[in-house]
């Protein structure tokens, strides 16, 4: 175990979804309660290790991380009543960030939310997810991990992008940036997980590389399991704020090229059309 990793104690009070998340993480059939310890996020020097809950009772975040990093809640309909004490809980107060993401239709539960944080000191960051698709949540969830202010000086994430880049990745780098809106750009092997050039800010794009390796393996694997043989032109995940594009690279086997767009001031449509054709031109 990577003792600088920090630790993030997910409590997941939903039917389903986080089930989904769960499997992105590499757990083989989770059950609809328990607790798995530690989970290894990524293959990225000093990413977060995750404790993930699916509680019963609040009491059970007994077993928690005693100074996670950040703790994030995930609110689906029916968890009302066990909500209410989890936010109680000691492990909840001693995080240094708390993020609750609120799923559609949990009309009860964000009433209680609103009604405890308004009398609380405890630092949250609350996400109204638009929709219930696990991709969204987990987008989110590896959005927020990418920005803990956790590492010293000493331990900085090392960067994995080709040193010197080539000039076609350059260019490709720089081409995509050129897109309105565009606030970062990653081409990312999904075989290994590892970013091998990336431009932008705003993220941690080497853990993002690694989490949305996570998603395009998921997706290939739905498909085979379907029988379906045409293959994946483009995942989109679509933010409040944000979207979020991963174009295959059909020249490269392997690779996928991950877009990070303003969503008030990209298109979509033309961001598309732009990145595929840049996707023409990679040479790696």
């Amino acid at each position: 175990m990577n003792p600088t990793a920090p630790t993030v104690v997910v409590a997941d009070l939903t039917a389903s979804i986080g089930l989904h998340a769960l499997m992105q993480l590499g757990v083989h059939q989770p059950t609809s309660r328990g607790f798995w310890s530690q989970i290894v996020l990524a293959d990225v020097p000093h990413a977060p290790r995750i404790d993930w809950l699916r509680p019963n009772q609040p009491e059970e975040l007994d077993s928690l991380h005693a100074s996670p990093a950040a703790v994030a809640l995930i609110v689906g309909p029916g968890s009302v009543h066990l909500l209410r004490k989890v936010l109680a809980h000691a492990t909840i107060g001693q995080a240094a960030t708390v993020w609750i993401f609120l799923l559609p239709n949990a009309l009860l539960e964000e009433i209680a939310l609103r009604a405890v944080l308004e009398h609380s000191a405890i630092p949250v960051c609350l996400f109204q997810l638009h929709n219930s698709a696990p991709e969204t949540l987990w987008f989110i969830l590896m959005e927020q991990m990418g920005k803990l202010n956790v590492l010293s000086p000493s331990a900085q994430l090392p960067s994995t992008t080709k040193d010197p880049m080539s000039s076609n990745l350059k260019e490709t780098m720089n081409a995509a940036m050129s897109i309105d809106g565009a606030l970062a750009v990653a081409l990312v092997d999904y075989r290994s997980g590892m970013c091998l050039a990336q431009a932008g800010s705003g993220l941690n794009l080497e853990l993002a590389a690694a989490g949305n390796t996570q998603v395009v393996q998921a997706k290939l694997n739905t498909l085979e399991t379907l029988g379906l043989r045409k293959g994946i032109e483009d995942i989109l995940i679509t933010l409040s704020d944000q979207y979020h594009l991963i174009r295959m690279t059909p020249n490269h086997p392997g690779l996928f090229l991950y877009l990070v767009l303003d969503k008030n001031k990209g298109n979509l449509a033309l961001a598309r059309y732009k990145l595929t054709d840049i996707e023409r031109t990679l040479r790696v």
